[in-house]
């Protein structure tokens, strides 16, 4: 009995071993880096991002987003229906051109260490972003 319950295990073990190394390559877990993290590259700009997404509380997160900019990447998330777009940014200057960007697009953003979180552009103009009553920057409090 026990030889048969330790092949039965064993035979488990393999076959969810094997499981996560498919899942793995295909991109479907990330790894998680502290939210203060310089990324190098786009796998770490990836995880960066999904670490903030996952931090938030959203439930979808979509990795294939691609950003304009090789130094910026672009990833989104989603919370109650609600896409964020999520930048990570691979240094100072690169940052901060693109949150002078977001600033004058008069979108409400959250910007923390080397990323930046903000709604995209769904035709609302400037002027009335900043009329609407409650606050535009209150639909970014998960990312605060």
């Amino acid at each position: 009995m026990r030889r048969i319950l330790t092949r039965v295990l064993g035979t488990f073990l393999a076959i969810v071993g094997v499981a996560v190394l498919i899942a793995g390559g295909r991109g479907m877990f990330h790894g998680r880096l502290p939210p203060d993290t310089l990324p190098k590259n786009e796998a770490q700009a990836e995880d960066l991002a999904y670490s903030v997404a996952s931090n938030a509380g959203c439930g979808d997160f979509d990795s294939e987003v691609a950003g304009a900019d090789p130094h910026t990447w672009q990833f989104s998330c989603s919370i109650d229906g609600v896409w964020y777009n999520i930048f990570a940014y691979d240094g100072d200057a690169t940052r901060s051109a693109d949150l002078a960007r977001l600033q004058s697009d008069g979108r409400p953003y959250v910007a923390r260490a080397y990323y930046a979180v903000t709604v995209p552009p769904q035709g609302v103009g400037k002027d009335d972003l900043l009329a609407a009553t409650p606050p535009p920057g209150s639909i970014m409090d998960p990312f605060r």
